[in-house]
């Protein structure tokens, strides 16, 4: 695959971290200003989440009639204009709106990224493709809160939403420059209400898919928790100035990069189904780790980020395979199955990403059992796919 279009699927994959991790260091700031508590706040994480959710469902859709490269560019100048709406927004349910909206737009980012590599390459070589992707997502939300951290400090938490935009504009003009159509034949009929049923409902009944799809459900849902958490433990739990929120920042996300690169690299050696199984086990000892420090008086900063950097690992493990084998089994409809599994994957974060809103007691215990929660569902989740895929390799005697 070029190069330039690995680094344009790694941009448009990162459309979620850029509204949701590129926000977060607004949050207090813009709390202070509209006067909103930490329930009210969490909605603009969990209201971008659910935007993100719903519109992938239209979105692979469209992208399966219509191509990618269309839906693409025209869901990044949306986002773009979303962006600035909030960063230009009066009260809190105008921000909220234009939330929704990022969300939304945003949706087509990985949807079509996940698609375009379905599309190029075949299962093993589509996960290698998306861990590399991933390595380089993890730029934006390494690079994009520590930029916005001190964009806050100088120009306020509005100011924030101009970083976003500059990045999405910059997108746009890479994707008309470097993208060209990838899907061969497009489906005619992918917009008819019976056929949007009809492949809807075949990956629902395709239990190993569903397994591969609640994988990246939960394993993403811990990650929920620490992107919505992180603000209130940083700078509320643990006092640690505004300036100094990028620095803690970025050890989960240089440990995701981490995970990526392993995931990579292993796929020389392993299967993927290895691969996803040892992601599965690192997602459960970080999150029991986690509870454990969360459940002692004192929980150490260091301690409590290294913990959720160890779950990063396991994450970065987890979702190329995980992702490569929903869609392996659907490859005329690669759009809507990638959707099906954003939409899960992004409801469930944003759910629980709501439940810490409502579960936050102004200690770390929430987030750490919400976690600990997400990495036992990714590994019953991963006991699935292999009950299913168990009597399919086995099969008759010769």
């Amino acid at each position: 695959m070029d190069a330039r279009l690995i680094v344009l699927l790694s941009a448009i994959g990162a459309f979620l971290p850029l509204a949701t991790d590129g926000f977060l260091p607004a949050m207090r700031p813009m709390m202070a200003e509209l006067g909103a508590g930490v329930g009210s706040a969490q909605l603009a994480i969990s209201v971008t989440l659910a935007g993100f959710a719903i519109a992938q469902l239209v979105v692979g859709v469209i992208a399966d009639r219509y191509g990618r490269r269309p839906v693409l560019i025209a869901a990044t100048w949306m986002f773009a204009a979303a962006s600035a709406g909030a960063g230009l927004a009066p009260s809190l349910g105008v921000l909220l709106a234009c939330r929704f909206l990022q969300g939304a737009s945003a949706a087509a980012g990985p949807v079509v990224m996940r698609a375009v590599v379905r599309d190029l390459c075949s299962r093993v070589e589509g996960a290698r493709i998306l861990s590399y992707v991933g390595m380089g997502m993890g730029a934006v939300p390494l690079l994009v809160p520590a930029i916005n951290a001190q964009v806050a400090i100088r120009g306020g938490w509005r100011a924030t939403l101009a970083v976003c935009v500059l990045y999405l504009v910059v997108t746009a003009l890479m994707a008309q420059a470097w993208f060209r159509e990838t899907l061969a034949a497009p489906d005619r009929d992918a917009l008819t209400p019976r056929r949007m049923a009809a492949s809807t409902a075949a990956v629902l009944r395709d239990r190993r898919t569903l397994g591969y799809i609640g994988c990246c459900m939960f394993g993403y849902a811990g990650l929920a928790v620490w992107i919505s958490s992180a603000p209130h433990l940083l700078m509320g739990y643990f006092r640690e100035p505004p300036g100094r929120f990028g620095v803690w920042w970025a050890v989960p996300v240089i440990t995701y990069v981490l995970g990526g690169y392993l995931s990579a690299r292993g796929t020389r050696r392993h299967s993927s189904e290895v691969l996803l199984r040892t992601g599965c086990a690192v997602l459960l000892a970080a999150g029991v780790g986690l509870a454990i420090l969360a459940s002692r008086p004192g929980t150490p900063l260091a301690g409590f980020v290294l913990a959720v950097g160890a779950y990063n690992v396991g994450w970065a493990m987890v979702q190329p395979h995980a992702q490569a084998g929903a869609l392996a089994h659907f490859p005329d409809m690669a759009g809507r199955v990638s959707a099906v599994l954003g939409f899960l994957q992004m409801l469930g974060g944003a759910c629980i990403g709501l439940a810490f809103g409502f579960l936050h007691d102004g200690t770390p215990r929430a987030a750490a059992l919400l976690i600990a929660s997400a990495a036992l569902g990714a590994n019953a989740m991963r006991l699935l796919v292999a009950m299913e895929a168990r009597p399919r390799s086995q099969g008759p005697a010769a």
